[in-house]
């Protein structure tokens, strides 16, 4: 009886087994979920060390796990709750300029649930250099963006204190001497400006250094900031000017006709920018004063000017020469 039981229907009794395991299956896959995503790789250093190359700042993660978990797995990554984070223990040899190391990354470095499982990870291998902090002071420059207002330009600069103290991997700090303050924004600024200054500014943590043909940029720590003083002037600059007509200047009464052999001359000038954009022929005054003449001539006379507020002769204009008679009444 109880052989009958069990080794009748047994095609029936296989089906409903295949058909079981196939729910099975349908039923695990349709709440499984699968995400591919990138996190960012933290790694952690000794006191006294610093990481002067780091081979990958990100790795790219495959995981697999219940969808619901998943789906929120999505969001704390977007939201970068999800990292993964190395931890370099300490020498037992003290680290004395720079050594490189290649950690290895796996599923212990990452914060995910148990019931995820990590398929896969890219790099999983990852170079970086470390090196002994040390202290130096360092010059520092005044980093600025942007341009002034057109017109205007920055004649000088002063930062105090002129050097700070930095800390930062000695094979770094063996190649610098100099830090930069981050950006100064001085974007359309004009002279209206001095006399907002000193600015206070902040040190941009950071020292660029060349390996090979890279330019690499390695982090550095700096308690201090500086006061920055900008001395923003109008801009100079110079016009030329051609064919000024030569006024003679003499009382009303002069008894004597002036003949000049040369009319017009040309001037160079200089002054602000803005000014000079401005200038044009009749705003200058050219002349000679005859006061004093009589004939006999000819006579060499100094050209007297009169130009503007601010501007100035560039070059030094010729004499006018002359020749004097008396009236033909």
């Amino acid at each position: 009886m109880i052989k009958k039981i069990i080794t009748g229907n047994i095609l029936t009794k296989l089906m409903a087994l295949v058909m079981a395991v196939a729910l099975w299956l349908y039923a695990i896959n349709r709440h499984t979920g699968d995400v591919t995503e990138v996190v960012k790789l933290n790694i952690l250093v000794p006191d006294g060390v610093a990481i002067v190359e780091q081979g990958a700042e990100e790795i790219t993660i495959h995981l697999r796990g219940p969808q619901n978990i998943i789906d929120g797995l999505t969001s704390m990554i977007k939201e970068q709750k999800i990292q993964a984070t190395y931890t370099i223990e300490e020498s037992r040899t003290k680290i004395e300029d720079q050594e490189k190391q290649t950690i290895l990354i796996s599923r212990e470095h990452l914060n995910i649930p148990n019931d995820v499982k990590l398929m896969g990870l890219y790099p999983d291998k990852v170079d970086v250099v470390l090196s002994k902090l040390q202290q130096k002071r360092l010059k520092v420059n005044v980093q600025k963006k942007g341009e002034p207002a057109i017109g205007y330009s920055v004649a000088n600069e002063f930062v105090f204190p002129s050097e700070i103290e930095v800390t930062g991997p000695l094979n770094t700090l063996k190649e610098a001497s100099s830090i930069n303050t981050v950006p100064i924004d001085i974007d359309g600024i004009t002279i209206e400006q001095n006399r907002t200054f000193p600015w206070r500014i902040g040190i941009d943590k950071k020292i660029t250094v060349t390996r090979g043909d890279k330019n690499i940029s390695v982090p550095v720590e700096c308690k201090e900031d500086v006061r920055v003083w900008l001395q923003i002037v109008e801009q100079q600059d110079t016009k030329f000017f051609e064919k000024i007509k030569i006024k003679v200047m003499s009382p009303a009464d002069y008894p004597y006709e002036i003949k000049l052999q040369d009319e017009f001359t040309n001037i160079k000038v200089k002054g602000p920018k803005l000014v000079l954009d401005k200038l044009n022929n009749e705003n200058i005054l050219l002349y000679i004063d005859v006061t004093s003449l009589k004939p006999p001539g000819p006579y060499k006379q100094p050209i007297k000017y009169v130009l503007p507020k601010n501007v100035e002769l560039f070059d030094k204009l010729p004499e006018a020469h002359l020749d004097i008679r008396e009236t033909v009444r």
